[in-house]
């Protein structure tokens, strides 16, 4: 018993952690998601897609996600790209889980053709 207890709540807390881990990770991929739309549509800035990811981040993170960078940057090719990153709570102090999302797509604009 004196193992066995002890190993179970690791083992429990290891399953909270990677639960927490797997919520954070989800809402940092939908606030790249959200940022990287905001940014891409016609009329859209690279401001507009950092606040709009930071906003989503803000209503929907909580405690979950701490230490949230937001960049946005225009790629080659007229490609907008936001990147969202953070770190998963930990209920185990020693482990530290990165979580990061980057979403790339094409800036949208209206092009006359006559």
């Amino acid at each position: 018993m004196v193992i066995a207890v002890p190993a179970a709540m690791l083992l429990v807390l290891l399953v909270v952690q990677a639960c927490l881990w797997a919520q954070a990770a989800s809402l940092v991929s939908s606030a790249a998601n959200q940022g990287q739309e905001a940014a891409g549509v016609d009329g859209g800035t690279l401001t507009s897609g950092v606040a709009t990811a930071r906003a989503v981040m803000a209503s929907g993170a909580g405690r979950e996600v701490q230490h949230v960078t937001v960049v946005a940057s225009l790629l080659a090719g007229d490609t907008v790209e936001v990147t969202v990153s953070g770190d998963a709570e930990p209920i185990l102090p020693w482990l530290h889980l990165h979580v990061s999302a980057v979403r790339a797509g094409p800036k949208q604009e209206f092009r006359d053709t006559e």
